[in-house]
């Protein structure tokens, strides 16, 4: 019997491989949802600006910072985007194999 298996023959700490496949299917879902949500942010973005420079035309004042209220949009958006995506990122970090994880301890363990 090697090191890490119990006596039924099955290495601890690992997860079957169903979980693995549902878990990079969670992660898929995700990354799609992202792309949803990037999307709809730009599309929504560049018909706010376009409707606040109209409004700054018709007025006369799209030489005017303080009249670009649209940029609140972009900065708000942006970061829920962001803040988005760094979850998205983070939940990858999951998928990574126990048996992967023991070789990078062991090689470090080995550099020392």
């Amino acid at each position: 019997m090697t090191a890490g298996q119990t006596l039924a023959g099955n290495t601890t700490g690992t997860t079957s491989l169903d979980q693995r496949r549902e878990d990079a299917r969670r992660y898929l879902q995700q990354v799609r949802a992202l792309r949803v949500h990037t999307l709809v942010s730009a599309c929504t973005t560049v018909l706010i600006v376009a409707v606040n420079w109209a409004i700054n035309a018709a007025a006369g004042i799209t030489g005017d910072w303080w009249a670009w209220w649209s940029i609140y949009v972009v900065f708000g958006w942006g970061l829920g985007v962001a803040i988005h995506g760094i979850t998205v990122r983070m939940a990858r970090a999951r998928l990574r194999s126990p048996e992967r994880e023991d070789d990078q301890i062991d090689a470090l363990l080995a550099s020392l």
